[in-house]
């Protein structure tokens, strides 16, 4: 029962697994429009109002009133081939899961130069499930985490070439997730929930030295999440009060769209994440030396360590569109994503590695002020190799539980929005 320290390890992860977006666990599904160039000029190039998420001075330049809904489909698929230190299954092929990830944002200019906005999208999320005889079941079984941010918006133009606007958002976050505990009882698993409210803010600038040329740059603040819930053992019923303290990192980010003519316009990104703010996971009682926590004597107090060490990123995009007719326009874009795990610190729960996006999209133009976007997108990751230890509440190595293999994981990424402008 000693490696049930290990039980309240996704509640803080809010992983993508693999699935889409950024790398980590970081999610790039906000905006149909910019899905189709793979994120390049996202924060620079106001297509509709789901701009404000990438960079909140973008509605200043939208003159008319309008709403933008939609989401992504995820569709992933992960491969996993090796062994655990416990008899199991030495490969898993269906542990990530399709996902929808809404998003949805109204914007309205007040007067010629002030503008607001209102918008919903999800910044981080999870959802994977392994199944229950796989080599690293003691280790990561099932995750369902998500985040949604609620984000209000306000924009100034200052003049033709120069706006600023500042979002300020609240962050719901909450999560579901199980493992088996105890190889001398293989039925026995913990289940484990948490939730939470935190808040932060977004704030950016977008240069016009030129009319065919616009330059953004934006910031999102850490969010700092302060997760309260139950890590639950099954079947026994036995409960335990438990806490956890996560940062989710700030990001900087640049874009950049030309318009070459009356027909071709290309865009660039680069977004820097710093990653290294998770250094470690600590998982607290709020009882002290509770049912669970007090299996383990080497910290009575601590439920959950584990040594993380990830590192600061960059991603970069490029993309382009080509404007058809006066009612399509056709888009294609490539991005780079960065892993901010390092190799010895990889873990079943965050089986991360490089990425590499393929991007195809389309806008079409319904007439009576309506607006079709649609984007899809490929995504192959690195193929990254796993040696995960267990440890200890003290931070000592317990060799007790080990994985061992090889993770390869593409993901197919669809995303569809309507405007309305009025």
């Amino acid at each position: 029962m000693k490696k049930i320290n290990q039980s309240l390890f996704a509640l803080s992860t809010l992983t993508l697994a693999m699935q889409a977006g950024a790398a980590g666990f970081a999610l790039n599904e906000s905006s149909a429009a910019a899905a189709g160039t793979a994120y390049a000029g996202r924060g620079s190039n106001a297509e509709d109002a789901s701009i404000m998420a990438a960079n909140p001075a973008g509605i200043a330049l939208l003159e008319e009133r309008q709403v933008t809904v939609g989401g992504g489909v995820v569709v992933p698929k992960g491969d996993f081939k090796g062994e655990g230190s416990f008899a199991g299954a030495s490969t898993n092929d269906e542990f990530l899961n399709t996902a929808v990830i809404p998003f949805g944002y109204f914007s309205m200019p007040i007067d010629d130069q002030l503008s607001f906005g209102l918008g919903m999208y999800a910044p981080f999320g999870s959802s994977t499930d392994y199944n229950d005889d796989w080599a690293g079941r003691y280790l990561a079984n099932e995750t369902d985490v998500s985040v949604i941010n609620l984000q209000p918006t306000v924009a100034y133009k200052f003049s033709d070439q120069l706006s600023f606007g500042i979002g300020l958002f609240a962050t719901y976050a909450e999560g579901e997730l199980s493992r088996f505990i105890n190889p001398a009882s293989p039925a026995t698993a913990v289940v484990v929930e948490g939730d939470d409210w935190a808040y932060g803010w977004n704030i950016g600038a977008i240069w016009q030295p030129l009319e065919t040329t616009s330059l953004g740059v934006s910031y999102r603040s850490k969010i700092d999440l302060k997760l309260k819930g139950d890590a639950t053992l099954q079947p026994a019923g036995i409960s335990e009060k438990a806490k956890l303290n996560i940062t989710l990192p700030e990001t900087l980010e640049f874009s950049a769209t030309h318009e070459l003519d009356d027909r071709w316009t290309v865009m660039a990104g680069a977004t820097w994440t710093r990653w290294s703010r998770f250094d470690k996971l600590v998982i607290e009682s709020d009882q002290g030396g509770g049912p669970i926590s007090g299996l383990d004597p080497s910290d009575s107090t601590v439920i959950t360590y584990v040594p993380e060490n990830w590192k600061n990123t960059w991603s970069l995009a490029v993309g382009g569109s080509y404007k058809y007719s006066d009612q399509l326009t056709l888009k294609a874009g490539y991005a780079f994503d960065q892993t901010p795990v390092q190799d010895e610190f990889r873990t079943a729960r965050i089986p991360d590695g490089d990425r590499n996006w393929l991007t195809v999209g389309a806008k079409y133009e319904l007439g009576n002020d309506w607006t079709v976007d649609a984007a899809y997108g490929y995504m192959f990751a690195s193929k990254v190799k796993i040696d995960e230890e267990n440890y200890n509440n003290d931070g000592s190595v317990n060799g007790g539980l080990t994985l061992e293999g090889e993770y390869d994981n593409t993901a197919h990424v669809f995303s569809a929005s309507v405007t309305k402008r009025f």
